[in-house]
């Protein structure tokens, strides 16, 4: 069976004018796409919801769009900003005509090449723009994302940008959804709890807690002062030097076993300890970023202040979550806590 690949390019420009936007569409845009087996289409075209409904979604589903900024319309200038940041190719046109002044470009549009053209002239339109959907169209398979003034300031499509907020979303539903719940909760027709809980002794074998130690049970998620501290190489060595006084741990599931350090009060209650190493995906983010951009921000506070509200954030869906738990659980509270800015070098808890 043939392949069908449905390519799409979203013609848009000022809506007062449908006459004129269709000209450019389909008189313009057509005959050099159409060919190459590309769907031309306008904001107009669709069936859900309201008109922006359906320009949002068909910004999403474009391939390449061809944005009209005659007149600095704010609406085009809105939905050419909201498709920059998928970092897909797009071709910024402006109608010039002889005789008719025509007014300033933005400045942050006019860093960006924008190609001058004249609606009235449609076979010199054509023309003008081929080679630049030539260009695009040899290369829209070959990169990963096109430049525009959001991905050469984040090189990166913000799509693509781990953020806290995606980050804690993932590690709520994957790791405490499926842990907390159970983790004090006690079976239901047999003695103990749901989970078995079992600690590394001197022989390397994983030892399940005594049932004394089992009700007294409590969890920490600490979110680190610095994202590199989140990371499994800094944890690990943390612990090879005898920087963290926490053993290994092992929380058996029927579906899973998860691996996890365990520290012990000096009354010998014993906390199941959890570092969100997938923080790390956020450090080495944002590190990017700040080595690409000290020609722009040579400040690194900035980059700081960045990283320490992203980890405020994380720890604040964390703390909601055990909110929201508590709340359907009376057995958990009082047994977990999120630990905001953790240092192994001065172990202390605002929960």
């Amino acid at each position: 069976m043939q392949k069908e690949i449905h390519k799409r390019c979203f013609v848009i420009g000022p809506m007062k004018d449908m006459k004129r936007l269709h000209t450019l569409a389909n008189k313009i845009v057509k005959p050099i796409l159409e060919p190459r087996g590309f769907k031309v289409i306008t904001p107009e075209e669709g069936t859900i919801g309201t008109v922006m409904d359906q320009v949002l979604l068909n910004l999403e589903q474009a391939d390449i769009l061809v944005a009209d900024i005659t007149g600095n319309n704010p609406n085009v200038m809105y939905e050419l900003g909201v498709y920059h940041s998928f970092g897909k190719p797009s071709i910024i046109v402006k109608e010039i005509k002889s005789g008719v002044e025509a007014e300033q470009t933005p400045f942050d549009i006019a860093a960006y090449r924008f190609i001058e053209i004249n609606l009235t002239k449609v076979k010199a339109a054509i023309d003008i723009l081929r080679p630049r959907f030539e260009d695009i169209l040899n290369n829209i398979g070959q990169v990963d994302w096109f430049h525009n003034p959001v991905t050469r300031f984040y090189n990166s499509p913000i799509a693509e940008i781990p953020t806290a907020i995606g980050l804690s979303k993932n590690y709520i539903k994957n790791f405490l959804q499926m842990m907390l719940p159970h983790l004090f909760r006690k079976q239901e027709f047999a003695e103990g709890f749901e989970l078995t809980v079992a600690v590394e002794g001197a022989n390397k074998e994983f030892v399940p807690l005594d049932a004394e130690a089992r009700k007294k049970l409590k969890f920490e998620v600490l979110v680190p002062k610095k994202m590199q501290m989140a990371h499994h190489d800094y944890i690990r060595n943390l612990k090879e030097w005898d920087r963290l006084g926490y053993k290994n741990a092992k929380v058996f599931r029927l579906s899973r076993e998860f691996m996890m350090h365990i520290r012990f009060e000096d009354d010998g209650t014993p906390v199941l300890v959890d570092i969100p190493t997938v923080l790390a995906t956020l450090n080495e983010s944002i590190q990017h970023r700040r080595g690409l951009q000290q020609s722009q921000i040579n400040n690194s506070k900035e980059w700081d202040i960045l990283e320490a509200q992203e980890l405020e954030r994380f720890a604040t869906k964390c703390e909601q979550f055990k909110k929201r738990l508590e709340n359907e659980w009376p057995s958990i509270q009082g047994r977990v806590s999120v630990v905001w800015y953790w240092n192994h070098q001065n172990e202390t808890s605002n929960s």
